[in-house]
């Protein structure tokens, strides 16, 4: 059973029940005002015969007593204590047939006896001394009310009937209005999934402001976003396999050129060894950081914990001085300074920020220290030959390299600024290059400070 069947027929039940509940209520409810209506009309006549003095003489209870009160379809009657009728009126058979019950305090009943609709009402008849004496009995036949709650009935009937014939029609319009959108959205899916093309929901679609207006908008959100991941997935293939053949194709010419002539010409051989061996670690070099660019993009952040930043700037710095044997100057401007973050990558982002300043300067390394509002800030100064302005927008992209100043022959494999700017996103922070030619270049990193004051 399809989505729109099922709708048609969930909002057609529904819309019986309710009108069935509608029905009922209304019903009772006019029933019930309408015989509250009768009832007070009958004590406020009880309360008039009352009122005469010979009701509290049992030795002039007579039915001429009580014949000024008579009116059509009732019936009046005194009920003495032992339940025998003293006196009675009446003006229907059905009333007068109904049996007389004597009670001691006041009540009112509805019986309805053949289909005829019967208000009765008894109250005691008090003498001398607050002592009960009789019974006052009133009844009135609801002919006039049973004809309009017929007539009510019937027409309920018709508008129950009105509905159970019409509410298809109108679930059939209200689905196909509801179910026209997710048709669409079906459509468009199969289409990608059949063709493999990007496509994206009309405005007509995203326009709504609905529910399914959000799920049009969200759902192209997701489409630009997949047409995005393919778009670098594609060139980063593309990237990966020109920066993979340079190098096989290096070693295979010198494994040719090792064949060829290597074997009678030492000095040929020694160069081929050379280049072979340059070559490979160079690839191996490219390959780890495939890896680890793959490893920072599928990996989430599990855990953040408070990090002592400047701590982790010193022993990083340390060890690419010992490693390099150059000098990196350090500047803290708050010892209590903590980000919230994984220390593991943050270490190995300021390894990729501190190796560029290294390998593109002759000169020392700067790296700062400081606060920022909510940030911890992070910057990483070299002295080198600087990188254009033009250049600087494209560096994050991976395999990107200025010719100039980032060579391979610095060994670089133009993967470290993408993993840095991938290990700064996932701490939701930002990172940013600026630069002068012949002047260095400085890498900013703002990271949001941690919330605990724990370690």
């Amino acid at each position: 059973m399809s989505l729109r069947t099922r709708l048609m027929l969930l909002s057609c039940v529904w819309i019986l029940l309710i009108v069935i509940f509608f029905n009922w209520f209304i019903y009772y409810y006019i029933l019930k005002k309408t015989t509250d209506n009768e009832v007070r009309q009958l004590w406020s006549k009880a309360q008039i015969i009352l009122r005469d003095p010979e009701i509290y003489a049992p030795s002039h209870w007579n039915s001429g007593q009580l014949q000024q009160y008579l009116e059509s379809d009732t019936l009046i009657r005194i009920i003495s204590p032992d339940g025998a009728v003293r006196a009675q009126v009446s003006s229907s058979e059905e009333l007068s047939a109904h049996p007389a019950t004597y009670r001691t305090q006041y009540h009112t009943y509805v019986q309805n006896e053949l289909g005829l609709l019967i208000l009765f009402v008894q109250v005691p008849i008090v003498g001398k001394n607050n002592v009960q004496i009789g019974l006052l009995e009133l009844g009135k036949g609801l002919n006039v009310v049973a004809a309009f709650m017929d007539l009510l009935v019937a027409g309920l009937t018709v508008t129950t009937g009105s509905v159970l014939l019409f509410s298809p029609l109108v679930g059939f319009f209200y689905t196909k209005a509801l179910v026209r959108p997710i048709r669409q959205l079906l459509e468009t899916m199969r289409t990608i999934r059949s063709k493999g093309d990007f496509i994206l929901l009309s405005p007509q679609f995203t326009a709504k402001k609905d529910e399914l207006g959000e799920l049009g908008r969200t759902f192209n959100e997701m489409i630009v976003h997949l047409q995005e991941n393919d778009r670098r997935q594609k060139h980063f293939v593309a990237d990966a396999s020109h920066e993979l053949k340079t190098p096989l194709t290096v070693i295979e010419s010198y494994t040719s050129l090792l064949r060829r002539w290597g074997g009678r010409d030492p000095v040929i051989q020694q160069e081929a060894l050379n280049a072979i061996h340059s070559e490979t670690v160079r690839l191996k070099g490219l390959i780890d950081a495939l890896l680890r660019l793959a490893e920072v993009e599928r990996l989430a952040m599990t855990e953040l914990h408070p990090v002592r930043i400047a701590e982790l700037i010193r022993s990083t710095a340390e060890q690419m001085r010992r490693a390099f044997g150059r000098d990196i100057i350090v500047r803290i401007d708050s010892e209590e300074a903590r980000c919230s973050g994984d220390e593991a990558r943050l270490k190995q982002l300021l390894i990729i920020l501190l190796d560029n300043a290294i390998k593109y300067s002759r000169k020392n390394v700067l790296v700062e220290c400081g606060e920022e509002e909510r940030f911890v800030v992070i910057r990483v100064m070299d002295q080198g030959m600087g990188i254009p302005s033009e250049e600087l927008p494209l560096l994050f992209e991976r395999f990107y390299r200025v010719d100039k100043a980032r060579s391979r022959g610095t060994g670089g494999s133009g993967l470290g600024l993408a993993i840095a700017k991938q290990i700064v996103e996932l701490h939701q922070g930002s990172i940013r290059l600026d630069s002068e030619e012949g002047e260095g270049t400085t890498a900013t990193v703002k990271l949001p400070k941690s919330s605990s004051t724990a370690v």
